[in-house]
């Protein structure tokens, strides 16, 4: 007999609990729990569009052997499903190559280095919110510290350097924003599990492609 429908939804606190924390990892835990919560946003949303059948049925398709069991699947079903657009998809997956980057190097790997912090510069999605992205300066002050983009401000005194991991954690809240809004993640806000979903401001719905993703 098929099974009746049930919808997965995350709980609010666990993900404000995530984001809290992010400002206490190092560079590659910081990398690998952001990548373990996307997969977690994408098992969810596929688990939601296939919850028919039985319980093995539906276990089969995360298994080790299954056509969902990797990161990489998980987030290609996605896009040719048309859930997420080509920006969020192209976003994900330089996440999904930072998480190797730290996940198979017992060396010390930092988000400030040549080939992570070009990773990070190449996300598309921060640019919906911030039209200058990756193009942001620092510089000390007689008050503190004024980040800019163009021209000098007159108050700015010593160049600064913006740390990789700074530039990831700015774009972070934008990209999975943006994800969850695609997806149409649902979550739980409450014990009693009342259920929200992630509504975009108009300048955050489109990317580079001008449209948003079909929804299915």
């Amino acid at each position: 007999m098929s099974g009746t429908n049930k919808l997965y939804a995350l709980p609010l606190v666990c993900f404000k609990a995530f984001n809290s924390s992010l400002s206490e990892e190092s560079d590659r835990g910081r990398v690998i729990v952001v990548a373990c919560w996307i997969e977690e946003f994408l098992k969810v949303k596929l688990m939601n569009e296939f919850s028919k059948g039985n319980a093995g049925a539906r276990k089969a398709l995360f298994s080790d052997n299954g056509p969902f069991a990797t990161f990489s699947a998980k987030i290609n079903a996605a896009f040719c499903a048309g859930w997420i657009d080509s920006d969020v998809h192209h976003d994900i997956q330089v996440i999904r190559k930072l998480r190797n980057v730290f996940a198979h190097s017992y060396n010390p790997k930092s988000l400030d280095e040549g080939e992570t912090r070009n990773l990070i510069q190449s996300l598309r999605v921060p640019h919906r919110q911030f039209y200058d992205w990756c193009q942001l300066r620092a510089a000390s002050t007689d008050d503190g510290v004024v980040i800019y983009s163009g021209e000098k401000p007159s108050e700015a005194r010593e160049e600064l350097h913006i740390h990789g991991a700074a530039t990831f954690r700015m774009a972070l809240p934008i990209v999975l924003a943006v994800l969850a809004s695609n997806l149409g993640i649902p979550f739980a806000t409450d014990e009693e599990g009342t259920i929200a979903k992630i509504e975009l401001p108009k300048h955050m719905e489109t990317g580079q492609q001008g449209h948003a993703p079909d929804r299915k």
